[in-house]
């Protein structure tokens, strides 16, 4: 904290905080959401984003429709605190597609997204459905309902605000221009951030007592 600004919570604020986080010590799931919140305003949070595309190059996209915007999505979810990546991964096509499926061993992207809700990083993992989908699928130009998936030849007009980027990942896909590693992509959307500076500074570890 430099010298003379003003500390976001004070004694009696961060021993409330510390006494919270004893009773929650051990939990990776279900947090309220003011807690979640709370969590999303401090640091970023790491996903993983299933990109399931069939053989005819088809791409499974769920919908999705909240207080941040409504559009077609790359499913995907949280890990949470002391997962590990391949169990969430699993989780993940259970929850979004209702069927097993099988992941690439690595991702074939990372990717950060700002927007109203904060901060993620995502680590994007090809995938492919073992079977057919469990969840409704609805067919291109119906109206859909959230959860609900559809398959499209190409990624459709109505993305949900956040996940545009995934336009620029699939064109890279497409024409095998992503090289060597996880290359990393990049949106902002919405004007929350447009005039936050990056962070400076440390993590101040000062007992309370």
């Amino acid at each position: 904290m430099s010298e003379g600004s003003k500390p976001a919570l004070n004694r009696e604020e961060l021993q409330a905080l510390e006494a919270i986080l004893a009773k929650l010590s051990g939990r990776g799931a279900g947090l309220p959401a003011p807690l979640f919140r709370f969590v999303t305003e401090v640091s970023a949070t790491a996903n993983v984003d299933l990109l399931v595309r069939d053989r005819q190059r088809r791409v499974l996209l769920a919908w999705r429709e909240d207080a941040f915007g409504a559009g077609w999505h790359v499913p995907g979810g949280i890990i949470r605190h002391r997962e590990e990546i391949a169990h969430r991964v699993a989780a993940c096509a259970r929850d979004e597609f209702g069927c097993e499926a099988t992941v690439a061993a690595g991702p074939v992207a990372v990717i950060q997204i700002f927007d109203g809700r904060g901060h993620t990083i995502s680590l994007c993992f090809p995938t492919t459905l073992l079977g057919e989908p469990g969840r409704r699928v609805v067919a291109a130009g119906e109206t859909p309902a959230a959860g609900d998936l559809c398959w499209f030849p190409s990624l459709p007009e109505r993305l949900y605000p956040s996940h545009l980027v995934y336009r620029e990942l699939l064109d890279a896909l497409d024409h095998e221009r992503l090289g060597e590693g996880a290359p990393l992509f990049t949106q902002h959307a919405g004007g929350r951030d447009a005039e936050q500076r990056s962070p400076e500074g440390g993590i101040d570890a000062a007992p309370l007592a």
